[in-house]
C-alpha cells in the first residue's frame, strides 16, 4: 500500500511496505530516482535480494547505517526493509512507526502547500546505541555539482570503482587533485563521508540537465556527516544501466566503516571529533528536502520568519519554509 501526500506545487507517494518514499515531485518536476526493477516481476519475487533493494526508491531511513555487522539484521536495517505502521494519515502528513532491534522509529512526513519542501520528522526511541541516516537518492542526466558549508574533513574510502583516491583525509573539498564537489563524468561507483561543523548543515546539488538546485537540510549536531555515494553505471546485475546517480546521505555513522567500527568509538570519523551514533533515550531528527528551480551555486542558508534565506552566487532567494522545523 501507499500513501500519497500531496500540496500545492508539490505531491509524494509514501510506500507502507518499506518506508520508502519513491516519489517526490516538487513545481512538477521529479526530485528522487526509483529504481526501474521496482516494476520487474523476477526481481520482485527473488528472496535473494534485501528488500532494500528491491523496492528502493526516493528516499527512506537508514537505522543501522549500511551492513549490520552486529546484529545480522539486513542492510540499512529493519526500517528500510519491512512494514511500518500507520498512526495517522491525511491528505498532506503521514505518521507511521517501526520497530527494530534496538527501539522503534516515528516518522512524520509532510508537505504544505507552496513550500517546495518535503518535510521530514523521525523520533527514535531507542534501547541501545545506533547509526542512523537518511538516504535519498537523486538522478543526474547530464552531471551536476554539490556546494555546502566548509568541510572540517573530507574522507574517502576503498569502493569498487574509484575516481576519488582510496582510503584518503582532505580539510578541503580538494582530495589528491580531484574535486568531491563534482559529480564524475566517467564510470564510477564511490564513496566519500563529509563531517560538518555544528549548525545548520546543507547540501546543495546543482542537476545540469533537470536544470534545478536541490538542497538537504539538517541539525549537523544531531547528523554529523553526510555521506556521498556516486554510482555511475559501474554495477552489474540489476544495477546494469543505472547510471547517474547521488546519494547525499545524511546520517550519524563511521562513513563506511560499518556498525560495529561505529560503536567502538575508534573510526576514522570518530577521530575528528564527532559521534558516530545515536545513545539509549529519545532523539527527535528533523530533516527536509527542497528544490529551486534554475541551477544556482548556493552560498549559504539561513532561517528568516516564515522561510529560508538562501544565499547564491546571483542573490539571495527567499523561500517559504516552516521556521519551526528545526527548532
Amino acid at each position: 500500500m501507499a500513501r500519497t501526500l500531496a500540496a500545492r506545487g508539490i505531491r509524494a507517494t509514501w510506500e507502507v511496505a518499506t518506508g520508502h518514499l519513491p516519489e517526490l515531485r516538487i513545481g512538477g518536476a521529479p526530485v528522487l530516482w526509483a529504481a526501474p526493477w521496482r516494476a520487474d516481476p523476477e526481481v520482485q519475487s527473488d528472496a535473494r535480494i534485501p528488500l532494500v533493494d528491491r523496492r528502493l526508491g526516493g528516499t527512506f531511513v537508514c537505522a543501522p547505517f549500511g551492513r549490520d555487522d552486529v546484529d545480522g539484521g539486513p542492510p540499512h536495517g529493519a526500517p528500510a526493509n519491512r512494514p511500518w505502521r500507520v498512526l495517522r494519515a491525511g491528505p498532506a502528513a503521514v505518521r507511521a512507526t517501526c520497530a527494530f532491534a534496538r527501539g522503534h522509529i516515528t516518522a512524520t512526513i509532510a508537505v504544505r502547500d507552496d513550500h517546495p519542501v518535503l518535510y521530514q520528522t523521525h523520533v527514535l526511541d531507542l534501547t541501545a546505541p545506533v547509526t542512523f541516516a537518511h538516504h535519498p537518492i537523486f538522478h543526474l542526466a547530464g552531471g551536476g555539482r554539490i556546494s555546502a558549508p566548509p568541510p572540517r574533513a573530507v574522507l574517502t574510502f576503498a569502493s569498487e570503482v574509484p575516481f576519488l583516491t582510496p582510503n584518503a583525509r582532505s580539510d578541503a573539498w580538494i582530495v589528491d587533485g580531484r574535486d568531491v564537489r563534482t559529480y564524475p563524468e566517467g564510470q564510477a561507483e564511490d564513496f566519500a563521508t563529509i563531517v560538518a561543523d555544528p549548525g545548520l548543515g546543507w547540501t546543495a546539488l546543482r542537476r545540469e540537465a533537470e536544470g534545478d538546485t536541490i538542497l538537504t537540510l539538517r541539525r549537523a549536531e544531531q547528523l554529523p556527516v553526510t555521506n556521498l555515494w556516486f554510482s555511475n553505471g559501474a554495477r552489474g546485475g540489476i544495477w546494469s544501466g543505472s547510471d547517474g546517480l547521488l546519494g547525499i546521505e545524511d546520517g550519524i555513522c563511521a562513513g563506511a566503516e560499518g556498525f560495529a567500527t561505529a560503536l567502538s568509538g575508534r573510526s576514522r570519523v570518530a577521530a575528528e571529533g564527532v559521534a558516530t551514533v545515536l545513545r539509549e533515550g529519545r532523539h527527535v531528527i528533523p530533516h527536509a528536502i527542497l528544490r529551486l528551480p534554475g541551477h544556482h551555486d548556493v552560498r549559504s542558508v539561513a532561517p528568516v520568519p516564515d522561510g529560508l534565506c538562501i544565499a547564491t552566487t546571483a542573490g539571495e532567494r527567499m523561500i517559504p519554509f516552516d521556521e519551526g522545523h528545526f527548532r
